[in-house]
């Protein structure tokens, strides 16, 4: 905030005024539902800061759409603003609750983890499965340690290769190949080739 004290004027930068929350629409991005949301509650920027430990700027450009946040900066967004990412886009209409188009999808990455990008096809799942397009780069992989969730898993490659370890046993991947399996179980994946390795992924529950 900036005031100009000796003309007794105080003026709030535009980001941080509570103006009525913008309506929904199909073409929206996920800045502008977290920015409809923070509106909603009567939340500055500042506010939302406190709350998240991140930075107004680092904020005001997520809701803007300049900067992607990885899934836990925004789950950590999403938990201070009292709801989930699943709610969040069901405020928007009938239509987007059943259709997803190209533009409206939402890409994801992983804090810590460089070359692989989760691009939700199904951001407002209304069940049980949620629907991901998993882009591996090449060399890139998710941790030498395996790692285990509730639900299960169905993994479809459809460009390149991937190495893929289900409780310990190691499979090779090639473009048509699926895996399917209890994310209970240890698994981790890593990509040998030299071009990204492109796959649709389905899990329930949702996790994102």
């Amino acid at each position: 905030m900036s005031c100009l004290l000796d003309e007794g004027i105080c003026t709030v930068p535009a980001d941080d005024r509570r103006p009525s929350p913008p309506q929904s629409s199909p073409d929206d991005g996920i800045g502008q539902h977290l920015r409809r949301e923070r509106l909603q509650r009567g939340l500055t920027l500042e506010q939302l800061a406190e709350e998240t430990g991140l930075s107004r700027s680092y904020l005001s450009n997520v809701e803007r759409e300049v900067n992607s946040p990885t899934i836990n900066t925004l789950r950590t967004i999403v938990d201070a603003l009292g709801t989930t990412l699943s709610q969040l886009f069901h405020a928007v209409d009938r239509e987007r609750r059943v259709l997803t188009r190209p533009h409206e999808r939402v890409e994801l990455t992983r804090a810590g983890v460089q070359g692989i990008t989760y691009t939700l096809l199904n951001p407002s799942p209304v069940g049980r499965l949620e629907m991901m397009m998993l882009e591996v780069a090449p060399g890139a992989a998710s941790g030498d340690n395996p790692h285990t969730h509730a639900g299960e898993e169905v993994g479809l490659l459809l460009e390149g290769e991937l190495d893929y370890w289900i409780d310990g046993v190691h499979y090779r991947l090639q473009p048509g190949d699926c895996v399917s399996f209890d994310s209970s179980t240890p698994h981790r994946y890593h990509n040998p080739g030299t071009a990204p390795a492109v796959c649709v992924w389905s899990e329930t529950p949702p996790r994102f």
